[in-house]
């Protein structure tokens, strides 16, 4: 299933693409539609790069080398890099609320790019505008310490339906997206022992609140798919 769903993702800018090219050949093209056509091709080619880098990211093995990082600087970073690929990132307004401990134990490239998933999507929720707010909490994992980040946008939300779809690999509802950012958050989460929670309501915002244990804990790699139908597991929803 998880293969047929990859080759209907490379079909459709591939389709797109060869129609783009069969538009050029032609004798007669304006000048006009030929620099739609360009445009075309260079945002099909786009669309199909960010696929595979995201599988790649999605399909190889996650293996934390966890050490201390200080939650203050990993956020901060993390918000940075995220702004700096959204073109409307400066009309987000960010709220800063780090109230729990200081330190979370985990590799630091892979939550970066786990992070760097959830604050751009939070970005691209609000085109228009709104306010990002970062926070983080005390929280525990199965009566350990923790610390929970969270991330909240005011954009537009989710309904349930989909909320219920949203952990599927694949499933996006943005034109340019690839549908496995979630996806890569949840591993990545996951094979730090942690969890991900989910809070969305349609017309209000989404939440996405992220687990962390403060100390070392032992990190067993979670394979690809490991629920048996491409869905995610360990996802905790939160909300109506």
């Amino acid at each position: 299933e998880l293969s047929a769903v990859i080759a209907h993702e490379v079909r459709n800018p591939l389709a797109v693409i060869k129609n783009s090219v069969s538009g050029l050949r032609r004798r007669v093209v304006s000048d006009a539609d030929k620099a739609t056509l360009l445009d075309i091709l260079e945002e099909e080619t786009d669309r199909l790069n960010r696929l595979v880098h995201d599988l790649l990211a999605y399909a190889q093995p996650v293996v934390p080398k966890g050490r201390d990082l200080i939650v203050r600087d990993l956020t901060r970073r993390v918000v940075e890099r995220a702004r700096s690929g959204i073109p409307h990132a400066d009309s987000v307004h960010i709220e800063w609320k780090l109230d729990g401990p200081e330190t979370v134990h985990g590799d630091p490239e892979l939550l970066r790019h786990a992070l760097v998933n959830v604050v751009e999507n939070a970005l691209q929720a609000m085109p228009g505008g709104g306010t990002l707010t970062v926070r983080s909490q005390a929280a525990d994992l199965e009566g350990k310490p923790a610390v929970a980040i969270s991330f909240s946008d005011t954009g537009e939300g989710m309904d349930t339906i989909v909320r219920a779809k949203a952990r599927n690999p694949f499933f996006t509802t943005r034109p340019s997206g690839t549908g496995l950012g979630l996806a890569i958050v949840d591993r990545v989460i996951r094979n730090h022992g942690g969890r991900v929670e989910i809070d969305s309501q349609h017309g209000i915002g989404t939440t996405i609140r992220l687990v962390l244990p403060r100390e070392r804990t032992s990190l067993v790699p979670i394979p690809v798919g490991e629920s048996g139908e491409g869905r995610l597991s360990g996802i905790r929803e939160v909300g109506p």
